[in-house]
């Protein structure tokens, strides 16, 4: 049954759950798999492997369209691999276990499977946390809350962004950032827009937030590229 979600219900809650992105955020299929790529990358960070990083470029590229998911099954075809070499789910590799989990299923054709990556990257945390595993879950799932927040911004709230405001710095900003993936020039881009006559106090203070994070699908960024 689809959930009767109120602005303010989005804005206090504090698990990706109470989200019900299935239902607030229809349809935005590119969003849900950044999303489960945003949470693939923390949990990489736990175990570095360069197929790893492969995998979670390959599914940021699919999102985009750059890969079709010909050349995306092609890509797959390195998970079978690298899970009969790290051997038994619960042993000393279970971490990367549960991170190539997540790259598995942030991989997979249909959109609503990446975000099964969600929950699978943060059991990597659990996991490495033991005994204390809850402990570990919740404390990943509030990084989690602060990804989504970043990419799915407010939907009760559409933002529409003038052209006007897209000048070549502007862009030049955005673009340097979404490729990098490097958004510490963030704040520049807020001042930058505020230039070219941005005054809309959601984007300038999403770009400002000094405790913000922000990745891939961010949706100031996407609104810039108008890739939202």
């Amino acid at each position: 049954m689809k959930p009767n979600m109120t602005e303010s219900q989005w804005l206090e809650a504090t698990t990706v759950h109470e989200f019900h992105l299935y239902w607030t955020a229809p349809r935005r299929h590119r969003s849900w798999r950044l999303f489960g790529v945003a949470c693939c990358r923390r949990a990489m960070a736990l175990s570095p492997d360069a197929r790893f990083d492969a995998l979670a470029e390959c599914a940021e590229q699919f999102a985009d369209d750059r890969l079709d998911w010909g050349q995306v099954k092609q890509l797959r075809k390195v998970i079978p691999a690298i899970r009969r070499e790290l051997g038994d789910q619960f042993g000393p590799h279970e971490v990367r276990h549960h991170t190539l989990d997540s790259l598995d299923q942030v991989t997979q054709q249909k959109p609503y499977d990446a975000l099964s990556a969600v929950h699978k990257s943060r059991t990597a945390f659990g996991a490495r946390d033991r005994p204390g595993f809850q402990a570990g879950l919740d404390l990943e799932e509030q990084a989690q809350v602060r990804l989504l927040r970043d990419i799915f911004g407010n939907p009760f709230r559409s933002v529409v962004f003038d052209p006007t405001w897209r000048t070549s710095t502007v862009l030049a900003l955005a673009k340097q950032m979404y490729d990098s993936r490097d958004f510490t020039l963030m704040p520049i881009l807020a001042d930058s827009l505020q230039d070219a006559g941005c005054e809309h106090a959601d984007i300038l203070n999403h770009c400002r937030d000094p405790h913000g994070v922000h990745v891939r699908g961010c949706w100031v960024v996407d609104g810039v590229l108008g890739k939202c």
